[in-house]
Parts: structure tokens; C-alpha cells; sequence
């Protein structure tokens, strides 16, 4: 049997690893396991803050470092800790007032470390709700809004408003946090230089030694840069043009039926 204990498959979460109803697929479990079986070690690297992604942790098995809030933060399942964190700069605090006052049709939500305090309720945003927290979260007002501790920021909007919303937020400025758009109806504001890339290269600094083999699987603009840096990238059929153009590899299969199990399949065949 092949030994890959010192390879570690890091991949995306929503349109990549769960399937569109928001579950697991069987076989990429399956696929998970016989990774496991030869010392393979599994994570995930999501734009979920750790609250979101909390609820996977148990039928994922989870126990290595993961990343959250698409690059915000590094949280050690076996440790049950932060081992690395980044937050948005105060600052940003105008542009969400701003935003909040121009587009009531838009929801936004505050990500700090220990909870979720949203500040405007549209039917995107309760969706997102929905399939991150439940009833885990509280509702705050923007001008008694605490002002330090921000992992990040998440607008939710019809996907036609999404590009005037981006549009508005980059005639604004505001150098010192970053934007991404993370599926078609949530933009997200994060800290300065804050992408699962860097935080991929953050991970393997911090909490691997040498001669690690690094795997990354991702479909969205979110997910180019760990693509990139990873030793071999993984795309699924349904990601982004350029996501898929920056692969290693690109799956026949779809988040729906199997790729992740595909990729780790083929990984094992290569490696």
C-alpha cells in the first residue's frame, strides 16, 4: 500500500465537496477514507466562518488545521483552537455604512471569531443562514456595531445586483481590506491580502514540516489562488473558466456526483 502520510488534500467546500443540496457525497466519503487508509491527511478551506463549517466537522472526521473565512483564519480541529488569525482593518466600518444605507435590498452580516451578528435580513441572506448557522446567530444593529474582531464581512444580493454592489464598494476605496465574490449571490469583504492561497502557504509555514506534498480541489474565483500554489490543483467540471485553467487536473465530475472522490482517486494513481 502507498504511504501518504506526508500529503495533505485541502479542499473547498460549498460547489466543490458538498453537493448542492449541501451534503456529502457517499462516494467522495468513500474516497476520503481510502485517502485516510494510506496515511492521507484531509482538510477543507472554506469561505464558511468556523460557526458554518462547525456542523461538517463530525461526518468529515476533522481533526487537522483547516481555513476559514476564505483565508481569514487557520482552526486546528484536534486542538480545538485558532492557530492563526487575520481581521478587517476598522476602517472598513464607512464603507459597510455605506453600503447599508444605499442598498436595502442587499443582507450583510458581521463574521467575528465566536459568533454572527447580522444587520439586514433579505431572502439571500436567509438562505445563508440557513445552511451556516441554523439559529446560531444574532441580530445587531450597524450603529451599535462592534468595531474590532471582524473576520470578515458578507454581503448577500440577487445575483444581477452583485456587480453594482462591487462597482459601488471599489468607487468608494478603501485599501485596506480586500473584496471576493464567493458564489453568484455573496460578495465578501476581508482582511488586506486575505485569499486561501496565502493562507494555504500560511498553513504549511505553521503547521507542516518539510517534504509535504500540498493537494488543493476548488471551482471558484475564491479558490484560483490555492490552486496555484498547491503542488498539484484539482478543479471540478462545474468551476470557473479560470479555475479550471489554472489545474493540475480537471474532473469529469461535477460537486454533485463525485468530484472530490475523483480527484483523491486520481491523486493516488499519480503519486
Amino acid at each position: 500500500m502507498k504511504d501518504l502520510s506526508r500529503t495533505l488534500f485541502i479542499t473547498d467546500m460549498d460547489g466543490t465537496l458538498l453537493m448542492p443540496d449541501k451534503t456529502i457525497n457517499p462516494t467522495d466519503m468513500a474516497a476520503i477514507e481510502r485517502f485516510r487508509s494510506m496515511g492521507g491527511h484531509f482538510s477543507v478551506a472554506t469561505g464558511r466562518s468556523l460557526q458554518s463549517a462547525r456542523q461538517y466537522f463530525e461526518a468529515l472526521k476533522l481533526d487537522e488545521p483547516i481555513i476559514v473565512c476564505n483565508g481569514g483564519g487557520i482552526y486546528d480541529c484536534g486542538k480545538g483552537e485558532y492557530v492563526w488569525q487575520q481581521f478587517v482593518d476598522r476602517s472598513a466600518y464607512d464603507v459597510i455604512k455605506k453600503v447599508y444605507d444605499k442598498f436595502p435590498d442587499v443582507g450583510m452580516e458581521v463574521n467575528f471569531s465566536d459568533r454572527i451578528v447580522a444587520l439586514r435580513l433579505t431572502e439571500e441572506e436567509k438562505y445563508h443562514i440557513k445552511i451556516s448557522y441554523g439559529t446560531d446567530f444574532e441580530m445587531g444593529s450597524i450603529d451599535d456595531l462592534e468595531l474590532d474582531g471582524w473576520c470578515k464581512i458578507l454581503f448577500a444580493a440577487n445575483e444581477q445586483r452583485i456587480p453594482e454592489l462591487a462597482e459601488f464598494i471599489r468607487d468608494i476605496g478603501n485599501g485596506s481590506v480586500d473584496y471576493v465574490r464567493s458564489s453568484r449571490i455573496f460578495y465578501e469583504m476581508l482582511p488586506k491580502n486575505c485569499v486561501k492561497g496565502k493562507t494555504l502557504t500560511v498553513l504549511k509555514d505553521i503547521c507542516l514540516d518539510e517534504n509535504w506534498t500540498v493537494v488543493s480541489c476548488g471551482d471558484y474565483d475564491n479558490d484560483l489562488e490555492m490552486i496555484k500554489v498547491a503542488d498539484y490543483g484539482f478543479a471540478p467540471s462545474n468551476a470557473l473558466d479560470c479555475v479550471k485553467e489554472a489545474a493540475y487536473y480537471v474532473t469529469k465530475a461535477d460537486c454533485g456526483s463525485g468530484a472530490v472522490a475523483e480527484a483523491i482517486n486520481y491523486l493516488i494513481d499519480i503519486l
